[in-house]
């Protein structure tokens, strides 16, 4: 067919550019939450022109790119000339390279000071629109003749979730976060102050870019949900028929609290259970308080093969734990047995059944003699943490506040610096920085203290067996730094120097399973309800701009800024069973590969946006796939989804661009690297390969050919944007 709009690909600065030494709002979050810290990233900022080169290479006509804030405005009103120079050199390149640019002023992280101004506020600050227009300004006066599109801030609906989270979060997902006792009413009183302000600064950036650039086209790029239309149209009244900010904090208790507290056979389980993504959807976990290493036992005499991918050996694991999961991974040629437990498993290996047993090193290490030797594997640490039943908010800040009331006293376990954090970026001391020593008290956000402290008595899941953290003593107790924990907990929601402790012994999935009641098969529906019966469920973000939103939250002078209509669109489900809607939870929640797949909804999503902006040009900003989800690989996510393209183009609405996330590999934002989070078109490795070399992919070469036009002459009937 014959093709009006551009194909390209994109990058994002601190997924891409290599960490400096300088800081900006993620590198913090990532370092407090223990995340995986980008450090080379893709180092774009050197070879861009390598990267572009590839675009080029697929047939690409577009690039976006993301313009790192923190190093263009390293101070307050303090401009970086070389950093602005250097980009220059990235978008004349790109221009030399026929490409059009787009380039994203705010992606998902700001400069500290921005997160410092107004004693930590951050994006809630009242000056916050004047500093972004003001780097908009910077930005379009010195790099303005080389940018065709400006997206003002990336995803800016989902910004509002670093300021409140479901009643089965763990943690803020994104940054800057709010103290750990923040009520509902309080955590949506932050998004309430957040949301007129992202549309005063985009309106801010706007002004000040058409001031000096008044051909440039400036928008924003909403995450977009696929849901029936017929539903995504009842969700969006939550927010078209919200009279009052009170009718919003209404809203935000069913998404932060849980209406019916859920309690199994223990309170919480301290019961070596390694804290992992997919674990994440049944329980709450604590703040990490052991690390332990893959690691492999195996005879003395017989040292491990270099390249484990290829080994064909046979290896033990016990089933129904985390190591488990890894080991077709870690051995995909290898034969893989189960067993009960870690001891059958060596036992079978010291009768020669096996070759080796795979798990944690604290695990193996006491079986580690007699002829048998342990090998620290590569791979992610393994944290342990506390596992309790979802929705137990007051529950999980205990069991934090004693985790780190005890690292404060032994440095020998991992420590965590969440004690100050992005939210505290600015103050000043004494004004709760310090979060262990302003908050002793623990507030009672919901039940779950009120039952145990009702009961008097702290109910605790425990997994004998390994020494030095929880074996039996001999005289009907557990001794190790497991029940130490469980103790110290206990103390504290009791308030008693002589705490009573119930110890259950627990094996296999009943460590975890045993923090919950049946009230467990009903969690998809409640995600499901809490995420689309709010305002946050909503894409407020298009609303606004169409002036559909009540003043409070879309401020008159900010409907309709926008000259291009922008959207990301990755998943969504055309069944409301509630295990699918739990999966587009899950989405959200960065577990990519878990996520349902639906492209066939696209092409009325964009419809649609003609619809209610009429007039004005349509891109999709972003749209990929990690190596395969819901059983598309990205190659075929990619054919399906350029498909709806086009049916939407013949259907006459205005596309520009299709963007492609991404040209290669990244750090997806603090996540371990490994299929659930390498969407690039080139493949990278970025752990492994210390000269980071792109490699082509089937999803290159099939972008490659959808790219390629039956007659080449045709490339000259896209338009100069």
């Amino acid at each position: 067919m014959q093709r009006s709009f551009r194909f390209g690909v994109a990058t994002a600065d601190h997924q891409c550019e290599a960490y400096t030494g300088h800081d900006d709002v993620r590198d913090v979050w990532e370092r407090v939450r223990g995340l995986t810290p980008r450090g080379r990233a893709t180092d774009f900022w050197n070879r861009y022109r390598e990267d572009v080169d590839l675009a080029k290479g697929l047939g690409c006509s577009a690039f976006r790119l993301s313009l790192a804030w923190a190093r263009l405005e390293p101070r307050p009103g303090q401009w970086d000339d070389e950093a602005f120079a250097h980009y220059r050199d990235v978008l004349q390149y790109m221009r030399d390279a026929g490409m059009a640019t787009v380039v994203t002023l705010h992606h998902n992280t700001w400069p500290l000071h921005v997160q410092a101004a107004g004693n930590g506020a951050g994006m809630l600050d009242g000056g916050f629109p004047a500093r972004v227009g003001a780097y908009a300004a910077q930005v379009a006066r010195r790099l303005g003749d080389l940018i065709d599109y400006y997206v003002t801030l990336n995803e800016p609906n989902q910004l509002v979730y670093g300021y409140i989270k479901g009643f089965w979060m763990r943690a803020y997902p994104v940054p800057p976060g709010l103290e750990p006792f923040a009520t509902s009413e309080q955590q949506m009183d932050a998004v309430l102050q957040l949301i007129p302000n992202l549309f005063r600064a985009h309106t801010r950036a706007r002004k000040a870019i058409l001031e000096l650039r008044p051909t440039a086209k400036v928008g924003a790029n909403p995450l977009v949900l696929g849901l029936p239309r017929w539903l995504q149209r009842l969700v969006d009244r939550n927010a078209t028929h919200l009279k009052s900010p009170e009718g919003a904090r209404r809203q935000a208790a069913r998404l932060s609290q849980r209406s019916v507290l859920d309690g199994g056979a223990v309170d919480i389980s301290i019961a070596q259970v390694t804290m992992t993504q997919a674990r994440a959807e049944d329980v709450l976990f604590s703040e990490p308080y052991f690390v332990a290493h893959l690691a492999a036992l195996h005879p003395a005499a017989a040292s491990l093969p270099e390249r484990l991918e290829t080994w064909k050996g046979r290896a033990g694991v016990t089933v129904d734990t985390a190591t488990a999961s890894l080991a077709k991974g870690l051995f995909p040629a290898a034969a893989v047995e189960c067993y009960p437990e870690a001891s059958a498993a060596v036992g079978a290996l010291r009768e020669g059944k096996i070759d080796l047993v795979f798990d944690d090193d604290v695990v193996l290490r006491q079986h580690a003699s007699g002829g048998l030797a342990l090998t620290r594997l590569p791979g992610n640490d393994q944290p342990f943490a506390v596992a309790m039943a979802l929705g137990s908010r007051a529950l999980l800040n205990a069991v934090d506040r004693a985790l780190r009331d005890v690292k404060e006293r032994d440095p020998s376990l991992p420590q965590t610096q969440n004690r100050k954090t992005i939210a505290h970026v600015g103050k000043a001391p004494g004004d709760g920085a310090d979060i262990s020593a302003a908050a002793r008290a623990v507030p009672d956000l919901d039940k779950s203290l009120r039952a145990i402290r009702k009961r008097g008595v702290l109910r605790v899941g425990v997994h004998p067996g390994i020494e030095g953290l929880c074996m039996p003593d001999g005289v009907g107790d557990y001794r190790g730094l497991e029940p130490d924990l469980a103790r110290q907990i206990a103390r504290l929601i009791l308030d008693s120097g002589d705490p009573r402790v119930q110890f259950v012994p627990l094996s296999g999935k009943r460590r975890m399973s045993a923090t919950r009641s049946f009230l467990r098969f009903v969690d998809s529906l409640r995600k499901a309800f809490a995420m689309f019966s709010t305002l946050l469920g909503t894409n407020w973000w298009d609303l606004g701009m169409a002036g559909k939103l009540p003043d409070f939250l879309c401020p008159p002078e900010c409907v309709g800024s926008l000259d291009y209509v922008g959207l990301d669109y990755y998943w969504g489900t055309p069944s409301l069973w509630p295990g699918q809607l739990h999966r587009l939870a899950a989405a959200a929640e960065c577990r990519y590969a878990s996520a349902p797949v639906w492209p066939n909804v696209l092409d009325d999503i964009l419809y649609e946006a003609q619809e209610r902006f009429p007039g004005k040009p349509i891109i999709v900003i972003e749209n990929g796939c990690v190596t395969s989800a819901d059983g598309f690989s990205r190659a075929e996510y990619l054919s399906a989804h350029i498909r709806q393209v086009e049916r939407a183009v013949e259907r006459g609405v205005p596309i520009d661009a299709y963007l492609c996330w991404s040209i290669t590999s990244n750090r997806e934002w603090g996540l371990p690297f490994d299929d659930n989070s390498d969407f690039g078109l080139y493949h990278i490795d970025l752990d492994r390969d210390p000269n980071l070399t792109r490699v082509p992919t089937e999803a290159s070469a099939r972008y490659a050919e959808i790219i390629a036009p039956q007659d080449r002459e045709r490339l000259h009937d896209v338009p100069t944007l």
